[in-house]
């Protein structure tokens, strides 16, 4: 007897290597698909059936970001949480830019990004 096997779906990253390790430290158990660049998040979010999407903001070139971003999930309402290393003023625009867009998930690397915070922003991006 053949049973269709359906994929769980992953969550695609597009985050520095080392926030990558930290997420995939804090939830093992969830599957992460690793992206290289804004195009290749672009074809995952098109191509594929993400549960969400874990985004440096400032790995988006800045003339796509916004248009990404604004699309980024849209099709099949996976959230976008937002990922970022460091905060300076450049970045709180980009952040505040990122809150007109609807987007209402936020980690910092090194600060909030323990275990227990990543779970619990998971858990409330994708189980809300």
């Amino acid at each position: 007897m053949l049973r269709t096997m359906t994929a769980l779906p992953s969550i695609g990253l597009l985050v520095e290597p080392a926030m990558e390790r930290r997420l995939r430290q804090a939830v093992p158990s969830f599957l992460f698909t690793s992206l290289t660049d804004w195009l290749d998040l672009a074809f995952f979010d098109l191509e594929s059936s993400p549960a969400a999407f874990i985004v440096d903001p400032l790995l988006l070139p800045a003339e796509h970001r916004r248009q990404t971003m604004e699309r980024l999930g849209k099709r099949r309402h996976a959230p976008v949480i937002l990922y970022a290393r460091h905060m300076y003023p450049e970045l709180a625009i980009i952040l505040l830019e990122m809150g007109t867009l609807g987007i209402r998930h936020l980690l910092f690397y090194g600060l909030g990004d323990q275990p227990h915070a990543v779970r619990s922003v998971l858990a409330s991006a994708l189980f809300a």
